[in-house]
């Protein structure tokens, strides 16, 4: 247990939603303070970009990052931006993420994962898990695939989770949600850790008016799930 509780947890500060939550004590946890960085609701402009990433430089990728709300889920396109070799994003949301953006110079919360496929050379293969069939996935090409199709490759990923893909009644976010049970989400990430070496996590989905605990026991659920998932890699 004490090698799980090693796993890095990397706390990106945003809205101060994680002070109110305790699943990370006990775990080797840092915080990223964001809170003073005009420019990261839904949208993030060129220079909160550079201050981001200035912040999280010294951080591991190889960690259980949690980014704050959906509206941050953008943030993935910054922890993968760091991987230097060819590998597979692997994006457990709702959403597909894939909007076209409204303004050249600004990275999305919608349109981040359109962003990093058009723009990152070293992603080859891109796997969603429960994106809803009210969004289609338009200009699809042999490098995206939908769970359960699972691509045979020997390539490392890098998981994404956004908790909207989970139904209301497990977890409340702040966007329209899914309809997954956490027991369905939870064999899932696991069937996925146990086929591909894994080089990171993300996960976002945090609801800044939701006045019950919830968040915080999934939170908790879901990171012991993905570092007993890296102690068996």
């Amino acid at each position: 247990m004490s090698e799980i509780m090693n796993i890095p947890v990397i706390i990106m500060d945003f809205t101060r939603v994680y002070r109110s939550q305790f699943f990370y004590i006990g775990y080797n946890h840092a915080f990223v303070d964001c809170t003073d960085i005009p420019g990261t609701d839904c949208y993030c402009d060129q220079d909160a970009e550079k201050t981001i990433k200035a912040r999280i430089a010294l951080h591991p990728l190889r960690a259980v990052h949690f980014l704050d709300t959906g509206n941050h889920h953008y943030i993935t396109k910054f922890w993968t931006d760091r991987i230097d070799r060819d590998f597979m994003l692997v994006v457990a949301d709702h959403h597909h993420d894939m909007q076209p953006p409204l303004f050249e110079d600004l990275l999305s919360c919608g349109g981040w994962v359109r962003t990093v496929l058009d723009t990152n050379p070293f992603l080859k293969q891109l796997l969603f898990i429960g994106v809803s069939e009210e969004y289609p996935l338009v200009g699809s090409d042999g490098r995206i695939f939908r769970y359960p199709a699972m691509p045979g490759s020997s390539l490392p990923v890098y998981i994404s989770i956004d908790k909207d893909i989970l139904h209301p009644r497990v977890v409340t976010t702040n966007w329209d949600q899914g309809s997954m049970s956490f027991r369905q989400l939870q064999s899932i990430i696991k069937e996925v850790m146990l086929r591909y070496r894994v080089l990171g996590v993300d996960i976002c989905g945090e609801c800044t008016f939701c006045i019950d605990n919830r968040s915080d026991l999934i939170n908790g659920r879901l990171l012991s799930c993905i570092a007993s998932g890296y102690q068996a890699t």
